[in-house]
């Protein structure tokens, strides 16, 4: 696994970033079908839960809201918004927006 890791990292620091997005692209599904239907969403919502902010490091607050915009239709196309709680996922406060960034 760290050989692994090693040679990842040495591409990801090497290689153009369309490249990287067209290496990322073709990779995703091969791993996707090696991960079991049963941890699919687990998974997703890890990655999502750890990942995050890693994704959205040094966007400005314009940047995350155009981000969210694009991303809302798409979510709104792929998710059954009929049959979502809104309610109980937002019922506690929980954690809300926090910049991590300088405006």
């Amino acid at each position: 696994m760290r050989l692994t890791f090693f040679i990842v990292s040495w591409l990801a620091q090497r290689l153009p970033p369309q490249e990287l997005v067209t290496l990322s692209a073709g990779i995703w599904p091969i791993m996707w079908q090696r991960i079991p239907k049963e941890q699919r969403v687990d998974f997703l919502k890890s990655a999502a839960d750890n990942y995050i902010n890693v994704f959205l490091s040094g966007l400005s607050h314009r940047e995350r809201v155009d981000l969210m915009n694009a991303l809302l239709p798409i979510a709104a196309r792929e998710f059954p918004l009929a049959e979502m709680d809104f309610l109980s996922a937002f019922a506690e406060p929980g954690e809300r927006y926090q910049p991590d960034y300088a405006e």
